[in-house]
């Protein structure tokens, strides 16, 4: 016999929706503070500097950087299409496969990923400042957990 699901606890329930309120305010207030400095310090968002970073790192074909980033192929290329206007990406034919396209960072790029960085760096410093070590490790290990794909053991 199939047992239909148990209501979910309501104590449960209000600490899910405690969870992601205070995710998504995390989130506004950190994107708040950081998107003008990035527009006004570097001429740039943190979209274009998550995809620069992603192909700096290795991830240099756009399905793979879809996949990597979470993005769906036809908005990934209209954002790659803009790296390419603004001379932050060069698209080559790889030596490989001449049916697939390879990304690589232009030195104007590599210098912007290095200044956003320590941006980024500096702002995200400036929250964490708040938090002992434990708590920035725990934070930082708990976040690692719920990003993983797929449920809890």
């Amino acid at each position: 016999m199939i047992h239909p699901p148990s209501p979910p606890d309501l104590a449960a329930g209000q600490e899910v929706g405690l969870f992601l309120q205070a995710m998504w305010r995390f989130n506004r207030a950190l994107g708040q503070q950081l998107e003008p400095r990035l527009q006004s310090e570097h001429g740039t968002d943190t979209r274009s500097y998550l995809l620069l970073q992603s192909i700096q790192k290795g991830v240099n074909y756009p399905k793979a950087l879809a996949e990597e980033l979470k993005i769906p192929s036809t908005l990934l290329s209209r954002y790659l299409d803009d790296l390419s206007k603004r001379g932050l990406i060069e698209r080559q034919i790889d030596a490989q496969d001449s049916r697939r396209t390879r990304l690589t960072l232009t030195p104007a790029a590599e210098q912007l990923v290095g200044a956003v960085r320590r941006t980024i760096h500096d702002v995200a410093e400036a929250r964490l400042s708040r938090l002992t070590l434990d708590q920035r490790r725990t934070l930082t290990e708990t976040l690692r957990l719920l990003a993983q794909e797929g449920s809890a053991p």
